[in-house]
This record gives structure tokens, C-alpha cells and sequence, in this order.
């Protein structure tokens, strides 16, 4: 937290089985001034996945919040719409975003001083085992390895640092660092 009391925005980024979900959750464990806004999804929950994975809403709750102007930002990716609530920051804490680099990319946009972070998996075999282990149908991983390329190229061109999630605790401790790092130059400011 910087000492004008303005939350710094944290967004982590990557392709599917990139592994964003496992790191945010641990980031999340070990800071407590981290916020995570969980994000909506029109997507049926996967099987393995956990119930606070997502707010998971009907297409007519989701068009609702976005005519209310109720999303930080929004998109529709394979058939699905997700999106980040416009958050609300308890006092003390820094936001922290787990979304897709097309939401990156928005979010950038609208936040240019927000610190993005992109993680990739080590290789496409790898990405493609997380994916099945977490329940994803075939023609739903087939799609996702085939956006992937593109997704991570231009993940590379928005991020302030790209993470290899080889190994989850040093893909965490490396985000850790980050964060620390971008908080002690915000509060020299």
C-alpha cells in the first residue's frame, strides 16, 4: 500500500493453464493487504474447479451489471463473458486482479499505472496437462492452446514482468518480490 493510501492494482495474467488461479490463491494466503476481486463468468463451473473459483451468473445477470456499469472491465472469450467488478478496496489494502490478457489489456487502459504481471507455463505439453487436470473438455483445451500463442505475445508486450510458472512456489515468491519491489518505489514517491 502506498502511503497516499491509494491502492496499487496488481494483475495477474496469462493463458489458460498458465497456473494463475494457484498462484493468486497463495499470493492471497500469504498477504492479507492483497484484495482479490473474484471475477464473473457466464461459463458453467468446471468439475474440479472451486465454488468461489467465480461468481457464476446467467447471461441476463451479467448484461444487468454491465448496463449498470458495474464492470472494471469486461469481455467474451470462447462463447463465455468474464469480468472484474468494479472493486471497492478496503482501506489498507492493494487490489489484485487474476484475469485473461484480453482483460489485461483493458485494464491497462483504463489504469495506466496498474502493474501487470504475465505468467506463461513453461511449455505447451505442460499447459495442456494443467488443463486436463482441472476437468477442461478437449475442444475446449484444443481452443485455448491455439489462442495461447497470440495471447502471450501480446501478454508480453503489456507486462511490467513475465513469470514462468515452472514451479508454483518460486513462481509465487517471484510475484511476491514484485509486489514488494513496487510498493517500496511507490511510497518513495
Amino acid at each position: 500500500m502506498t502511503e497516499d493510501k491509494t491502492p496499487i492494482v496488481f494483475v495477474v495474467c496469462g493463458a489458460g493453464g498458465a497456473g494463475k488461479s494457484t498462484i493468486v490463491a497463495q499470493l492471497v494466503h500469504r498477504d492479507s493487504t492483497l484484495h482479490l476481486s473474484r471475477s464473473w463468468t457466464t461459463r458453467p463451473r468446471r468439475p474440479n474447479e472451486p465454488e468461489d473459483a467465480y461468481i457464476y451468473v446467467t447471461e441476463d445477470q451479467f448484461e444487468a451489471r454491465v448496463s449498470e456499469n458495474g464492470f472494471y472491465e469486461w469481455a467474451n472469450f470462447f462463447g463465455h463473458r468474464y469480468g472484474t467488478p468494479t472493486p471497492i478496496v478496503p482501506a489498507g489494502k492493494d487490489l489484485l486482479l487474476e484475469i485473461d490478457v484480453q482483460g489485461a489489456v483493458a485494464v491497462r487502459e483504463r489504469q495506466s499505472d496498474a502493474v501487470v504481471v504475465l505468467v506463461v507455463p513453461p511449455d505447451r505439453l505442460e499447459q495442456e496437462r494443467r488443463m486436463r487436470s482441472r476437468g477442461d473438455d478437449e475442444d475446449h483445451i484444443q481452443q485455448r492452446l491455439r489462442a495461447a500463442e497470440v495471447e502471450e505475445e501480446t501478454g508480453r508486450e503489456l507486462a511490467d514482468s513475465v513469470v514462468v510458472n515452472e514451479e508454483v512456489e518460486t513462481a509465487v515468491s517471484v510475484i511476491e518480490s514484485i509486489v514488494a519491489s513496487i510498493r517500496q518505489q511507490r511510497s518513495r514517491k
